[in-house]
């Protein structure tokens, strides 16, 4: 990873704790799917998923969810508030479009399943925006799974990836809805198999915690997902108790 300098361009809330950095950054490649380190005075380094494509450089655009007023990410958005630039380390991360899984399964145009719980939508949004600029051939159906409406953001971004293009579809499962949600509820493996009841030529990457992760992971696969078919940043560091390491 290197070692960059960003302009800070905004840092704003939008929804009741998610909030969306935009910085400018110079003469700096990544793929989409990879992440950066924000580096903090304190000599902490605190990872994050890119947000935006690699097409949109020289802006990067980041998700940052702040659950407590005392967190680590609390800390970060406040550095990044108080900053004209700060310190990066990029790119980062082996679950991008580039790595031979991907290559191999896009060589066929065979269907892609983006599946996302939480801030993890922001490493499924840089990819699914670059498979959109490179026209990948194949069916893209990306699934982003929050606890409440209230979760939600990026509203008006979701509303246009959901009518812009024919071969990919964008879907918000809600898993505790209220009586004024009208979109799909329950869990997200539940929402995947109504809609791909057999996954045995699809590749999947997941975003989002542990357990999402493999709790979602466990019940695809009893509808023919295949391991080696499956991509996700949580299996290089917290790889399945009950499984080999990818």
């Amino acid at each position: 990873m290197k070692d960059v300098i960003a302009t800070v361009n905004s840092v704003a809330l939008i929804n009741h704790n998610v909030y969306e950095v935009t910085l400018q950054v110079e003469e700096m490649t990544f793929i989409a799917g990879q992440y950066l380190m924000i580096a903090l005075p304190s000599g902490e380094k605190v990872p994050y998923s890119i947000g935006s494509a690699p097409h949109e450089l020289p802006k990067l655009s980041l998700y940052i969810l702040v659950s407590e007023p005392d967190s680590l990410a609390q800390k970060v958005i406040e550095h990044i508030k108080n900053q004209v630039t700060i310190q990066l380390k990029i790119p980062g991360g082996d679950c991008h479009i580039a790595c031979d899984a991907f290559q191999q399964h896009a060589q066929q145009a065979k269907p892609v399943l983006l599946i996302a719980g939480g801030t993890g939508f922001a490493q499924m949004k840089s990819i699914y925006e670059s498979l959109q600029a490179q026209n990948y051939q194949g069916n893209i159906s990306f699934y982003w799974g929050v606890r409440t409406p209230e979760d939600v953001f990026m509203t008006d971004w979701i509303q246009q990836a959901q009518h812009q293009h024919t071969t990919a579809s964008f879907n918000v499962v809600v898993n505790e809805a209220n009586m004024d949600w009208q979109g799909r509820t329950g869990w997200l493996y539940e929402a995947i198999l109504e809609d791909h009841p057999d996954l045995s030529d699809s590749l999947a990457i997941f975003s989002g915690s542990v357990n999402m992760v493999y709790g979602t992971l466990d019940q695809l696969e009893n509808h023919y997902l295949k391991t080696e078919n499956c991509l996700s940043d949580v299996f290089a560091f917290a790889p399945h108790p009950n499984k080999p390491v990818l």
